[in-house]
């Protein structure tokens, strides 16, 4: 899931992370990235506490903006 949501246009990943529901896109792709990336648990932890509703909104909300000025999330997604 995560190289698709990468694979998207800004503007469309700018809508999915808006804070109203991108809270579960943030925990999704921090989830997916460790399931298929390189087994970072602090991804894995962060992406489980981002499913909350109440730290996934902030969660969302930063990365909306390294979305916006890095092109791609990096906040505790490595």
């Amino acid at each position: 899931m995560y190289k698709w949501f990468n694979n998207l246009n800004k503007i469309t990943r700018l809508i999915l992370l808006f804070p109203i529901w991108g809270w579960i896109f943030a925990g999704v792709y921090r989830i997916s990235k460790y399931l298929g990336g390189k087994r970072n648990v602090v991804t894995l932890v962060f992406g489980i506490l981002f499913i909350v509703p109440f730290i996934g909104f902030f969660g969302s909300i930063i990365d909306m903006i390294t979305t916006f000025s890095e092109d791609k999330i990096v906040f505790l997604a490595e």
